[in-house]
């Protein structure tokens, strides 16, 4: 299988296991298809605004080998993983900053702000151009195609061991 053709069966995948999810009222966050030859891995990120269960994975699990199945692709030739986006999820695209309004983030730019180049605050604003987070009572922008890296952050739970 060549790039191409990868990307073609990517495209079909997304297309494929959107539609269904959007019928179990959940969404496709992220995919990775891993495999030069042929697809020895598909990784489904999915993200819902409910607790998701064992049994809702399990089910989703034989419902998307299906549809991968009917794709082409045989059962069995590759490891189907299922899994949410976890708690520091991390933001590539528009769509994932959006589903982050609100809450507290953790970004890394490609050219410094003010000499710096990590920022945490809470996200107030999504466009498709810039995000704007709130940071010590201070609203700053941010450009999209500035931002090299970007996760929901939870530092504030996290506890320091001393040994």
């Amino acid at each position: 299988m060549n790039g191409g053709d990868q990307l073609m069966i990517k495209d079909n995948i997304i297309t494929a296991i959107s539609s269904f999810l959007s019928l179990e009222n959940l969404e496709l966050y992220d995919l990775n298809i891993a495999g030069n030859e042929s697809i020895s891995k598909i990784e489904i990120f999915i993200f819902s605004d409910e607790e998701l269960s064992l049994s809702i994975f399990e089910r989703l699990n034989y419902q998307i080998q299906r549809l991968i199945e009917e794709l082409g692709i045989e059962k069995g030739s590759y490891e189907l993983v299922l899994s949410t986006p976890g708690i520091e999820r991390s933001l590539k695209t528009k769509r994932h900053f959006e589903l982050a309004l609100n809450q507290e983030i953790k970004i890394k730019l490609s050219t410094p702000h003010e000499g710096v180049y990590t920022f945490i605050g809470i996200l107030t604003q999504v466009n498709s151009k810039d995000i704007k987070i709130l940071i010590d009572n201070k609203s700053i922008n941010f450009q999209l195609e500035n931002i090299k890296k970007a996760n929901i952050s939870f530092d504030k739970f996290k506890v320091k061991v001393n040994s």
